[in-house]
């Protein structure tokens, strides 16, 4: 199976003209129901607004709705977040079918894990499961527990309930992710590494270009080797079939 491209460009160039950058990732644009953002706002690291709103501005005339989601930490709640970030004066910015919304208040679905590490079924929001594109938006940055967060960890904060830690620290944080990776599929990774973004539609790719980012070395982070071996390879053999694009 081949591997979509991970695209490198700076953020300046990507808030001036996020076309060039998606098409050069293999990502094809179409008309969307409902479009859901996925931005790291409750977590160690926080993506850049221009990000975001370039993002939104994106996909505002492809969409029916865009919905800026996230869930409840030990630490922060999405509406507080929101507004502390400046997430919610987006709104007044794009008033037509965006809104944002804590999506642990949302139903729930449970979805089986075909080969589960520590996870049998998973619990997600209802806006994750009617969704016709998630965008997963994130920061890189190191983790104490993982070694990075970023894409694939970033797809953790979709659990709705608040107390994660307690909950899912004591099963292995790399553990949980690999089974959240086994279910939850993004179209589309962006990636905000300082001065630059990382883009793909691969999130494992993604982590693997934003790990050489962070002077991180890819084979020891236990789950990009799990979610790799998941698919029945090795990430050694991954990463050599990374095609990377800078612009």
């Amino acid at each position: 199976m081949s591997i979509d491209p991970v695209v490198i460009c700076s953020l300046n160039a990507f808030v001036l003209n996020p076309h060039k950058p998606m098409a050069k990732a293999s990502f094809s644009v179409n008309k969307y129901r409902l479009v859901l953002i996925k931005p790291n706002i409750c977590g160690l690291y926080h993506p850049s607004i221009k990000a975001l709103s370039t993002i939104i501005r994106y996909f505002e005339e492809y969409a029916e709705e865009i919905v800026i989601g996230e869930t409840k930490s030990m630490i922060h709640d999405p509406e507080t977040q929101f507004k502390r970030l400046g997430v919610t004066r987006l709104l007044e910015k794009f008033k037509t079918h965006l809104r944002i919304t804590d999506l642990s208040e949302d139903r729930t679905v449970r979805i089986k894990v075909p080969k589960p590490h520590v996870l049998e079924e998973i619990n997600l929001p209802e806006t994750y499961a009617n969704c016709d594109l998630l965008i997963n938006l994130s920061k890189a940055g190191t983790h104490s527990t993982t070694k990075i967060t970023n894409a694939l960890k970033n797809l953790f904060g979709l659990l709705p309930e608040k107390r994660k830690y307690s909950t899912y620290h004591p099963l292995g944080m790399d553990n949980v992710i690999a089974d959240i990776a086994q279910v939850v599929k993004p179209d589309l990774n962006i990636t905000d590494a300082s001065s630059r973004i990382i883009m793909g539609k691969d999130a494992l790719a993604v982590d693997v270009v934003a790990c050489r980012s962070l002077d991180l070395d890819p084979l020891k982070v236990r789950h990009l080797r799990l979610v790799s071996e998941d698919r029945g390879e090795k990430l050694e053999n991954f990463m050599k079939r990374i095609r990377i694009i800078s612009l």
